[in-house]
């Protein structure tokens, strides 16, 4: 809709609308970002979200010129999302085991989080699923000529992108943590039972996916029937 709606004239304004709605919702690295401007204020937020966007300008500079064979590489795919999968399950399943046992969490526990920069590194550079998406976004705005290959043109697009997804995360975090202040919600109370819910959700979601995508459903209901 976005693409519809702007020409090939406005890559910045382009990458910028796509990047920031894509940096709105509720994600692990979202709330990850909250919980950093909450326990280290805006400084250490801003270093996370400038490691966050560092690795988006390397996925983005390399999608833009391997998008085409991406996408067509199904076994690389699959791997991608197996692993996004267990990843988040995992993560999840750690939590579930912190709230079981009524460990309170606090990003302050790990040895990463003293570093927010190295932290976001490390975050997104696991964040494999970014790679098919920005493959499949590339793709389709080359082939409706929404977006000029020109390399001034693609490198506007990245700016705006980059613009978008820090903007996204900054109000994500300043909003969220208004609410928080306001309504005197303790954050190391609930952080086990967010996280949980949040990465377990994630994995649901992307096995529900993974599923359509392959058509495995009538596998498993022959599987089951039989």
């Amino acid at each position: 809709m976005i693409a519809a709606l702007l020409s090939k004239k406005n890559p910045l304004v382009l990458g910028f609308l796509i990047s920031l709605i894509g940096a709105l919702p509720l994600g692990y690295i979202n709330v990850i970002s909250l919980q950093i401007l909450l326990e280290q204020g805006n400084w250490a937020s801003i270093s996370f979200i400038i490691g966050i966007i560092s690795v988006q300008y390397f996925v983005l500079t390399t999608v833009n010129k391997i998008a085409a064979w991406l996408v067509n590489q199904e076994n690389l795919l699959l791997l991608i999302d197996l692993f996004t999968i267990l990843f988040l399950l995992a993560i999840g399943l750690y939590f579930m085991n912190n709230t079981a046992n009524h460990e309170n969490s606090s990003l302050s526990h790990f040895k990463l989080a003293q570093y927010p920069f190295i932290l976001a590194l490390f975050l997104n550079g696991l964040n494999f699923i970014q790679w098919p998406y920005w493959s499949g976004i590339y793709i389709y705005l080359f082939r409706t000529a929404k977006l000029d290959t020109k390399k001034k043109t693609k490198n506007k697009f990245v700016l705006g992108a980059l613009l978008g997804t820090s903007l996204g995360m900054f109000v994500f975090a300043h909003v969220g943590q208004f609410l928080i202040v306001a309504n005197q919600i303790k954050m190391s109370t609930y952080l086990n039972p967010i996280f949980m819910t949040l990465f377990l959700f994630l994995s649901l979601v992307q096995t529900v996916k993974f599923i359509f995508k392959n058509d495995l459903l009538p596998t498993i209901k022959f599987r089951i029937q039989g």
